[in-house]
């Protein structure tokens, strides 16, 4: 058998076809880089009054995509107001969870299901002394390392509210209000309610979100005393 060197011809055409091949690996590797898209961007905010039974959503997309994003399969009207990308919506409805949310992406919707467990405001004593700490039910689970409760106190008399922030993690859904806490509440009347926060993140290739959730219960008579 004949070596390539022997045939001149025989060892460009190799050549020829070695270099062919490469081209042709280089141009498919550009055209998949080509095809990568950037995932579409959402902040936003879920608020759910309990009072009301208002549920309100608003979020800013990027980039801004033909369509609207959608709650409950209702498409969310445009908020300029707040910028390109902005939309709101708001619904009237008993409290579920999750909250069903679809996002225009930029090859196909993203569904989004939200997900968060309200407190109560039930269980919060109707007369609390100052002097002492205070220890009640404002769930059925413990809070997560990424949520916190604010306990709000509205004075009957129209002055400045005070508020009272619990921290996550905990262990059970009881919940307790320190006495140092609450010494710097004045003796009164007041309107309590809890507000439960959490942060959403999440990060998918076709979406990445950051959702504030807020549940805000009703309001419960509180008296407080020395």
């Amino acid at each position: 058998m004949r070596s390539l060197n022997a045939n001149p011809f025989l060892f460009s055409q190799v050549i020829a076809y070695g270099v062919l091949t490469l081209l042709l690996a280089f141009l498919l590797c550009t055209c998949d880089r080509a095809a990568e898209t950037t995932p579409t961007t959402l902040v936003g905010n879920v608020r759910y009054d309990e009072s009301s039974q208002v549920l309100s959503v608003d979020v800013a997309i990027d980039p801004v995509n033909s369509g609207f994003p959608s709650l409950y399969g209702s498409a969310m009207p445009a908020f300029p107001a707040a910028g390109a990308g902005h939309f709101r919506g708001r619904r009237t409805l008993p409290f579920t969870s999750p909250i069903k949310l679809t996002v225009p992406c930029t090859t196909s919707p993203c569904l989004l299901d939200i997900a968060f467990t309200p407190p109560f405001a039930d269980s919060i004593p109707a007369i609390i002394n100052k002097k002492q700490s205070v220890r009640f039910a404002a769930g059925n689970i413990g809070l997560l390392a990424t949520e916190n409760l604010v306990a709000f106190f509205e004075p009957d008399n129209r002055a400045a509210p005070r508020r009272i922030l619990l921290q996550g993690p905990t262990s059970t859904g009881r919940l307790s209000l320190p006495k140092e806490a609450l010494s710097d509440i004045p003796e009164g009347k007041y309107q309590v309610y809890l507000v439960k926060q959490q942060l959403q993140k999440d990060s998918l290739s076709t979406l990445q979100s950051s959702i504030q959730t807020e549940y805000f219960t009703r309001m419960v008579p509180v008296e407080i005393k020395e």
